[in-house]
């Protein structure tokens, strides 16, 4: 018997196993593969991620980026931001896991690894999980169990999510076009409809990608394609790796009876970057909050959850608007940098570092869009 299992050891769910064994409470994470695995992300870890996870990660970092730049390709646009300290860092999936789930196990939670989730049973006083490996029963459950996983359906959670596609290449290239891209991730829109590209650069290859908000078929691969060819690149080997991102919450709230929904499981990614580590790692942190300052008591806890996530609801709300805005209608966005860009990319800067948010960046630059273009600084 567990105080709380958690399904997934990714960012949300190790961030919650690690918080809640340093408070003496008995966890189990539960994994369905056996750890380290690959996992298909940018891995990209933004600042205001890196303060949310353990000193440990720094371990496995390839590349420490204080730069990145933006371009609107359809606008002949282009925008840079430096920080003093790392805006960015890059990561490989299964080495991060793997140092967040040891760093948990070290202080005391219990990984049932490989253990795939068959079956959840809500009780009264606990929550039963049928596994593969046998059964795990715990007073609560949180489910961090990624974008694609099964726990929340298996508890009658509906889903109300927006699921957007991408497609990342790990592109190997020769040292000269490495090098080109080392040190600046740089994040590419006007290639892809309602979307974006990427080049984030690791130690010994580039991790290539575009991503679509659009609703319905489209081609990713021709799109990457075309991307890998407008960057010059040539590739001498590529891994190939389809994944899908949450944009939106899950309609209802995101804790039911003995039940916590955290990360891409929850639906928690940014709508403007499709970035997840930084708001996994949040609401994981926000779910074990809840649980030890509602000292295992259902109702304290769902009423300390829910208030918790208010604020990062809302937030996420305003996210969506600017998304839209920035990639739904082309011509509005090229409107809105061509007046202020710098001011934007260096307002998103400051949403990845956590010292601004989204409502705070658009309520500044709204009265900015308004003035007369040689009026604005």
């Amino acid at each position: 018997m567990f105080d709380v299992a958690i399904v997934g050891a990714g960012p949300a769910g190790a961030t919650a196993a690690l918080q809640l064994a340093r408070r003496g409470l008995k966890v189990a994470l539960v994994e369905k593969e056996t750890l380290p695995r690959y996992k298909t992300c940018g891995g990209a870890i933004v600042a205001r991620g890196l303060a949310l996870l353990p000193a440990e990660i720094e371990t496995v970092f390839e590349r420490r980026c204080d730069r990145a730049e933006l371009h609107l390709l359809d606008a002949d646009l282009h925008y840079g931001a430096t920080c003093d300290a790392p805006l960015m860092a890059m990561t490989m999936r299964d080495r991060l896991d793997h140092v967040l789930a040891t760093t948990a196990i070290a202080a005391g939670a219990e990984l049932r690894s490989p253990c795939r989730v068959t079956g959840v049973r809500l009780e009264n006083h606990h929550v039963r999980l049928d596994t593969d490996a046998g059964s795990v029963t715990a007073a609560f459950l949180i489910a961090a169990d990624g974008a694609t996983g099964v726990v929340a359906r298996l508890a009658g959670w509906p889903d109300g999510r927006h699921l957007v596609p991408a497609l990342e290449y790990e592109v190997r290239v020769d040292d000269r076009a490495l090098a080109r891209f080392a040190s600046i991730p740089r994040f590419d829109v006007g290639t892809i409809p309602s979307g974006y590209a990427w080049v984030f650069p690791k130690s010994s290859h580039l991790s290539v990608g575009v991503l679509t908000t659009h609703r319905g078929s489209i081609d990713l691969r021709r799109y990457l394609e075309q991307y890998l060819g407008r960057m010059e690149l040539l590739p001498q080997s590529v891994e190939r790796h389809g994944f899908v991102i949450p944009i939106r919450p899950r309609a209802g709230p995101l804790v039911r009876g003995r039940v916590l929904l955290v990360g891409d499981a929850a639906g928690l990614a940014d709508p403007v970057t499709a970035e997840g580590i930084s708001l996994a790692a949040r609401s994981g942190g926000l779910a074990a909050n809840a649980i030890i300052a509602g000292g295992l008591d259902p109702a304290r806890i769902r009423a300390a959850y829910q208030a918790a996530l208010r604020p990062l609801l809302a937030e996420l709300r305003v996210a969506r608007m600017l998304a839209r805005l920035l990639y739904d209608y082309p011509r509005v966005r090229t409107w809105m940098f061509r007046r202020v860009g710098q001011r934007l990319v260096e307002a998103i800067t400051d949403v990845f570092l956590g010292t601004r948010t989204y409502r705070r960046s658009l309520a500044g630059l709204v009265p900015a869009l308004a003035l007369p273009a040689s009026t604005r600084s």
